[in-house]
């Protein structure tokens, strides 16, 4: 009996915390859809209204206000990807995705973005023209997120190299920080765990490694972490079931579009607002 008590305990225990985050994915993205008319509406009504020196001013602070927007939006979207994965909804969308040339033009995209400099370094021995089945937005969102995990806790450049690996693919995620700690590795897969990083703040829900884990082991990848004093790589095997560059000429030219492309920079732009805040 006591044991069916603590069964029942705990499954209600999950139900209300796939309810309280459900809820609360949906109650955040209505306050940044608010934020967002809201610093529309500021800027529509003050533009050429404003002297330049004003102007000066209101500027930054609607970059400000954007940046917050995507930060809650993000907060939002892992929100209810954690519910849909708790519940066993979390499902990809399979279709044919070329990783090496999808992930280069991702890291370019973020080491644009820096203004220190380019802060992560790209490496691919694969040939060109290899597609997997995959999800398409998950496939960058992986990666995103082991990057900005990576990039909280060390200055040095981190190293993201794609290389063949039998039939497959093995993509590697490697940093020279700290490490993280026993207590972290302990419980490493368990959502909203954080750690500080080496100024001393806390960055994130602790949501960013424990989804790009679930995103890649429900599209049938494999995902290994090893930490230690001298950095932290993570490991990500693609199985062999590669679909080759023959019969896909259609799929390149679409999945190399313009649109493609502005995929990419809306997510790095969540990317972004996560690292600067």
């Amino acid at each position: 009996m006591p044991l069916q008590l603590e069964s029942e305990r705990l499954l209600q225990e999950e139900k209300r915390k796939n309810f309280l985050c459900g809820g609360l994915a949906g109650e955040i993205q209505q306050v940044a859809q608010g934020i967002m008319l809201a610093r529309e509406t500021v800027e529509l009504q003050t533009r050429g209204a404003l002297a330049e020196e004003q102007a000066r001013f209101v500027a930054p602070a609607l970059a400000d206000m954007e940046v917050c927007v995507r930060y809650l939006n993000y907060i939002a979207e892992n929100l209810a990807d954690l519910t849909s994965q708790s519940q066993g909804r979390l499902t990809p969308r399979l279709q044919p995705v070329e990783p090496a040339w999808q992930w280069q033009q991702l890291v370019g995209l973020v080491n644009e973005s820096c203004p220190e400099g380019e802060r992560v370094v790209w490496e691919c021995s694969c040939a060109e023209g290899q597609f997997v089945l995959a999800d398409e937005a998950w496939t960058d969102k992986v990666l995103l997120n082991l990057l900005m995990n990576a990039l909280h806790y060390t200055q040095s450049p981190v190293r993201v190299c794609l290389r063949p690996e039998g039939e497959g693919m093995c993509l590697t995620v490697t940093d020279d920080g700290p490490g993280l700690s026993p207590a972290l590795m302990k419980n490493l897969f368990k959502p909203f765990l954080t750690e500080s990083a080496q100024d001393g703040t806390r960055h994130g829900a602790g949501l960013g490694l424990y989804l790009a884990r679930e995103y890649a082991l429900s599209m049938g990848w494999g995902f290994s972490l090893e930490s230690g004093p001298s950095g932290t790589s993570v490991r990500l095997d693609i199985p062999a079931a590669l679909l080759r560059s023959e019969g896909h000429s259609a799929l390149r030219s679409a999945g190399r579009s313009l649109a493609m492309r502005a995929q990419q920079a809306g997510r790095l732009r969540t990317a972004q607002s996560c690292l600067s805040l």
